[in-house]
């Protein structure tokens, strides 16, 4: 039997250690390892994990070393597939090697080409921005006593520039000033919030003092 790659002279590594393969088979093994040093590499590691087996006494092993060896040998049957996985690859891909670097190379130098063909254009349409906050156009006169400190609120414009709520983040509150805050921002009015030129929903916070609003 021959064998043409290096993945199927690996799969008989462990009958030939054993001795059971068939002569015809030890013979395209040998064959093999005298021009493939990888190969020849991956049997002497066969071997002296297998004779490192066979050193080993039967005995009884905890749970917790049979649970490692377990892993181990998971991680290493892994290993292993990963690289008969490259060496089948290897294998497959060799003959369409050069080709394939030769077309690789032929298509960057189109694309050179293409690229040193033209000049960008300018674009005459102007920018427009993606994302733009809500903008006071009306607050209606409203006195205000904010005390010592300034009043910080968070306010939301719908996508027809009304005010839909707030939230206070700062500031003294009283019933009085609470009114009056219900009042202008029911009252007021804002350019609505853009996304990509189009109206939404947004926010907006606003800060007053002590002061007199006019609209």
């Amino acid at each position: 039997m021959i064998f043409e790659s290096c993945s199927e002279i690996r799969s008989q590594f462990s009958d030939y250690i054993d001795g059971v393969c068939l002569a015809e088979t030890v013979h395209s093994v040998r064959y093999h390892l005298t021009h493939c040093a990888a190969c020849a590499s991956e049997l002497n590691r066969y071997e002296a994990l297998h004779a490192e087996l066979c050193q080993l006494s039967r005995q009884q092993v905890t749970q917790q070393l049979a649970l490692r060896l377990r892993v181990q040998v998971s991680q290493e049957l892994h290993r292993n597939l990963f690289q008969r996985l490259t060496v089948r690859l290897e294998n497959l891909f060799r003959p369409v090697l050069f080709p394939s670097v030769a077309g690789t190379l032929v298509a960057l130098v189109c694309i050179v080409l293409m690229l040193g063909a033209g000049t960008p254009r300018t674009s005459n349409i102007p920018d427009v921005p993606l994302i733009t906050p809500p903008r006071i156009q009306v607050l209606p006169s409203m006195e205000l006593n904010t005390g010592a400190q300034p009043l910080v609120l968070v306010t939301y414009v719908n996508a027809q520039g009304r005010v839909t709520s707030y939230k206070i983040l700062s500031g003294q509150q009283s019933p009085g000033l609470m009114q009056r805050l219900d009042q202008m921002m029911y009252y007021s009015l804002f350019q609505p919030a853009t996304s990509f030129g189009q109206p939404t929903n947004g926010q907006v916070v606003l800060s007053f003092r002590t002061i007199t609003v006019r609209g």
